[in-house]
């Protein structure tokens, strides 16, 4: 039996790792990337040990990761922690039931502790032409760079606005490949508006600076930037030649490769899937897990803090899982951040194109389901996510869900008048991933 299961080893579950051997455990961690270190890490490993060339351009904040990612290292090498890599947790259960399937074989039992640190995604941003190659979102792009090193070619425009666009249009300049434009749709951008509630997160000024210098860094470059922009439509046939808006008057832009954000979430099919409670909030207009039973949550299953607080997040819910007390410093800080995190959300909100999709826009791009489709689902089964999952497969598809349940809930909500928090999410359901036979037959009985 295992003892203690960390899924994910991004920034919370290496710092829940690291935390559980100080109090004589021995944490297992499982997670499906290659090499540790989550979205924000991603790749640190090697591209410090074999491809220096590109450290500088993710910036020092990636560099920062070394400390806790060497930590989690050295533990995994004196055998403190047993580290899977390339390993799929396909099930989870509320009690601690688990099966998982990587490079080491297939396992499955119950665990006694298992620690969800399966942090977040981009949140899916339907709008016409988001399908075409040469469309990705924005943190995937970042992925591609800090796994392979590949950088997209020629005209490039990011479309949406917060902390990652303005991150990755200082890391493109800085790998020679500058942004041609950067498109921020109608109510993504709040700074003004937000900026009252700094006051209330004094200590996060710091934080608060990088962002200005990365946004005076885009003016001095006289990035072209369109604010407002509404009617957003991809264009292009067999692949995206560009981006049609209005932002005042009618604008087109050609565009090779378009990059789009509105915000990230919760990775909420792991938790969902282990039968946790989730809550609505309204700030962040996603859902946050809470732990229950065997089952704990850190980092950004519980709510979209950043990095630091997903450190402190990984070591505070071990805490919690150990049965140990958590320090007065840890929960003021913790506390601290969540106050940081209203001006984030204020300043940048969600846009949630999916409420304004047109009827030909697809929604759920495994099943090819339009947000018409959804509409005529909606007039004969109600508000039900997951009587309109039955009736047009949407969410059944290879990602379960992952890239259509939001905009599900959200679109629901638009046409029917009732809101995404009290339509909710369609129900999820082991497999959590996809899994073959063979690795289903390796299972012990």
């Amino acid at each position: 039996m295992i003892d203690f299961l960390i899924v994910g080893a991004g920034p919370a579950g290496m710092s829940a790792a690291v935390e559980a051997i100080k109090h004589g455990a021995h944490p297992v961690v499982v997670d499906n990337r290659p090499e540790p270190g989550g979205n924000i890490y991603a790749y640190l490993g090697s591209n410090r040990s074999h491809r220096t060339e590109r450290m500088h351009i993710f910036g020092p904040d990636y560099a920062k990761g070394a400390a806790l990612l060497d930590a989690f290292l050295a533990a995994v090498a004196e055998q403190k922690i047993t580290y899977h890599a390339s390993t799929k947790l396909w099930q989870v259960g509320p009690q601690g039931g688990y099966a998982f399937h990587g490079p080491d074989g297939s396992q499955s039992g119950i665990a006694k502790k298992i620690l969800l640190a399966t942090g977040a995604q981009e949140r899916p941003m339907p709008i016409s032409g988001w399908t075409l190659p040469g469309v990705m979102g924005v943190g995937a792009a970042q992925i591609l760079m800090k796994s392979g090193g590949e950088l997209p070619k020629g005209n490039i425009v990011i479309v949406g606005a917060g902390p990652l666009p303005l991150l990755l249009t200082e890391q493109l300049h800085q790998a020679g490949r500058p942004v041609s434009a950067v498109v921020e749709p109608k109510g993504s951008s709040k700074l003004l508006a937000a900026s009252s509630q700094l006051l209330g997160a004094a200590a996060a000024f710091k934080t608060s600076s990088k962002g200005a210098v990365l946004l005076a860094k885009r003016f001095l470059r006289r990035t072209p930037v369109w604010r407002n922009a509404s009617g957003l439509k991809i264009i292009g046939n067999e692949q995206a030649t560009g981006i049609q808006f209005t932002a005042e008057k009618a604008v087109d832009l050609q565009a090779s490769i378009v990059l789009i954000h509105d915000g990230i979430i919760p990775n909420l099919n792991p938790l969902l899937a282990a039968s946790l409670d989730t809550k609505y909030s309204q700030q962040q207009q996603t859902w946050h897990a809470q732990s229950k039973g065997a089952v704990y949550i850190a980092g950004d299953g519980a709510g979209i803090l950043g990095v630091e607080a997903a450190v402190l997040s990984g070591r505070m819910a071990t805490l919690d899982a150990l049965g140990q007390s958590n320090s007065p410093r840890d929960i003021r800080k913790y506390a601290k951040l969540k106050a940081f995190r209203k001006f984030i959300d204020a300043a940048y909100p969600a846009v949630q194109t999916a409420t304004h999709a047109e009827a030909n826009t697809i929604l759920c791009r495994c099943e090819m389901i339009t947000a018409g489709d959804v509409r005529q689902a909606v007039e004969v089964h109600g508000t039900d996510p997951n009587a309109i999952k039955r009736s047009l497969r949407i969410g059944m598809g290879p990602c379960q869900g992952r890239m259509c349940a939001h905009s599900l809930a959200d679109f629901t909500a638009a046409v029917s008048g009732v809101s995404s928090e009290d339509i909710g999410l369609q129900r999820a359901r082991s497999p959590i991933l996809p899994v073959s036979f063979r690795a289903l037959s390796a299972l012990k009985d």
